[in-house]
């Protein structure tokens, strides 16, 4: 994703907007991609973090609102669910999380928390295949997406979900990747607002009368939100 007419809206002891989204790149990075949109919008914010095919990328999707089929509606142009540096996971379980229903359920269902176990496994042993594969990935060259924290949060206690993405995040760091999860949801929710520390940044997405995205960026190491752009 690039920084064209990002940047901080104050604060001159702050790095510009470039630089921290570098800074992301070179060390590794975890976004939590927020707001309500389009499904469309959501799948262009996704086609954008995980890169162009033009460059070396091993990508991870975790299918979690969605099913398989949809997968190639998230890829760059160029790539699809066939080539060898791409690997999904469906945890859908062919039925679409319910997303539509606010505020977010405060009593979930008694679900297991083995299928999020399951889940982190089958995150790590793709990480870690890529990781093999080239030998030690580079700098941003795994890109992971998880398309909806939806369903995790509906069936699972909020501190099972944050153990998960504990996990997952120093997972990803540790090979210097760029990671995004998709909580859609206003950026003001109380639930985006207690699971944010997690994140190295906040990616809010809208939608205005005439219908074209936006996007901001919230960066709490300095304290700093971007302008609105459009996506």
């Amino acid at each position: 994703m690039g920084s064209e007419g990002i940047s901080f809206r104050g604060g001159d002891s702050s790095p510009e907007f470039h630089t921290v989204l570098s800074e992301f790149k070179r060390h590794g990075c975890n976004i939590l991609v927020t707001g309500r949109v389009s499904e469309t919008t959501t799948n262009r914010t996704t086609i954008q973090l995980l890169g162009a095919s033009t460059e070396e990328r091993k990508r991870v999707l975790v299918l979690t609102g969605t099913t398989a089929r949809y997968v190639n509606s998230k890829l760059p142009a160029g790539t699809t669910i066939d080539d060898p540096d791409v690997w999904v996971i469906d945890w859908g379980n062919d039925e679409r999380a319910i997303t539509e229903s606010v505020p977010m359920p405060t009593v979930p269902r008694p679900v297991s928390d083995d299928g999020l176990r399951e889940l982190r496994s089958e995150i790590t042993s793709a990480v870690s295949f890529y990781d093999e594969w080239a030998d030690g990935l580079g700098a941003s060259e795994l890109r992971f997406s998880l398309d909806s924290l939806i369903k995790p949060l509906e069936q699972h206690e909020q501190p099972t979900v944050e153990r998960f993405l504990r996990t997952v995040t120093a997972l990803i760091r540790g090979v210097s990747g760029m990671a995004h999860y998709h909580l859609p949801l206003p950026d003001d929710t109380e639930i985006v607002q207690e699971l944010s520390p997690l994140f190295d940044a906040r990616v809010e997405l809208r939608q205005t009368e005439s219908l074209v995205p936006e996007q901001r960026w919230h960066v709490p190491k300095y304290d700093q939100t971007t302008n609105w752009v459009q996506l």
